[in-house]
């Protein structure tokens, strides 16, 4: 034991901060020392021992008890309760990280004070609705009345989930309880979500006989959404702020809407492209002709022209799809003409005579 003690390094030491430092101070310097030197971030070799040694050092200095045991007996009057340290606080990087972005004081108030914790600000859910469109209003776009059910507050309690509201007793209103567990590093301590209040900080005492406690009901929800032209089918549109609304003072989940567009047998899409194709006579092949065909504007007409060999794709310039976001680009149309050849059986007597005189001309 005592050679133990004898090899620690002096707690002030350790984080850089003098005997009379703040508590925000002891804070600041174990945070700076923690992003340096935690394993998850640091590979060097002995990156574990240093942050092992800086956590040590910043569970006793952060505990006004534990301090002023190490301020007046050493590490011996941190023994004398069975207080010894193996390391704490944090298990992966991501728990530092919370320490600068995630709300709150992920510390649980052991820095001395004993302010009352930001709470957990609540975010509804996500709701996903499926949006059936034809072929011809993905290509326009179209406006669309959503009618779906969310979570919204209780008008029976005001979103107050009953009366008698009063303090979380597991966390002390704060929203946050310690969670102490066992890892490579030794004990470590972190500080989640209470598991009482939910992070809220206050429980109920008389739940509201509607909601029963909840603060949210189910509810019927109206919302318009102009969907563009050129969406693609499986697309996703976020609606911010439509989706589940659990609590007055909540932040409500986004709804997204999933397109799905219905075949449609005349057209082919590629992108903003679109592919068809039309059936055109061997005699219309010979002698060129014009023929209508359906596009996603309505019906055209092409020039066929003379000699056209089956397979030819013709170009119908912006014909095609709504170039998403980018109104009035749009893609092309491609018309592919296939020749019908009709069967020499099928043919009439005269028509076969017709035949075989052209035959006959053109060998000679």
């Amino acid at each position: 034991m005592a050679s133990r003690m004898k090899n620690k390094r002096d707690y002030y030491e350790v984080l850089g901060v003098q005997r009379g430092a703040s508590p925000d101070e002891v804070k600041q310097a174990f945070r700076k020392l923690a992003m340096k030197w935690h394993p998850d971030r640091n590979k060097a070799p002995e990156a574990q021992d240093k942050f092992k040694e800086i956590n040590e050092a910043y569970m006793v200095l952060s505990d006004a008890d534990k301090r002023e045991k190490y301020d007046r007996f050493g590490f011996n009057g941190l023994d004398m309760d069975g207080s010894g340290f193996s390391g704490g606080g944090f298990s992966s990087f991501s728990d530092i990280m919370d320490m600068f972005f995630g709300g709150g004081d992920i510390f649980g108030g052991r820095n001395g004070s004993s302010g009352r914790s930001r709470r957990r600000q609540v975010r509804g859910e996500d709701v996903e609705i499926t949006v059936n469109l034809t072929f011809q209003e993905m290509v326009t776009g179209e406006k669309k009345n959503l009618k779906y059910t969310r979570y919204e507050p209780c008008g029976h309690c005001e979103g107050k989930g009953g009366t008698e509201i009063k303090s979380c007793p597991k966390c002390n209103g704060s929203g946050q309880e310690t969670r102490v567990t066992r890892s490579i590093l030794g004990m470590m301590q972190q500080v989640v979500t209470c598991s009482s209040c939910q992070g809220e900080g206050e429980v109920v005492g008389k739940p509201c006989s509607v909601c029963n406690g909840r603060k949210a009901v189910p509810a019927k929800h109206a919302h318009s959404v102009s969907i563009p032209a050129g969406v693609e089918d499986g697309m996703h549109l976020k609606m911010q702020g439509q989706g589940h609304f659990p609590a007055v003072d909540a932040i409500p989940g986004d709804l997204y809407v999933l397109i799905r567009v219905k075949p449609d047998n005349r057209f082919i899409r590629k992108g903003t492209d679109i592919y068809s194709t039309v059936h055109c006579s061997f005699i219309q092949a010979i002698k060129g002709c014009e023929i209508t065909v359906d596009t996603v504007n309505g019906k055209t007409k092409i020039k066929i022209a003379s000699g056209i060999t089956p397979g030819t794709e013709l170009r119908l310039r912006g014909k095609g799809i709504p170039v998403l976001n980018r109104s009035p680009r749009c893609g092309d149309h491609y018309v592919r003409v296939e020749i019908v050849i009709p069967e020499y059986r099928s043919l009439t007597k005269q028509q076969k005579q017709l035949i075989n005189e052209y035959e006959t001309t053109i060998q000679s």
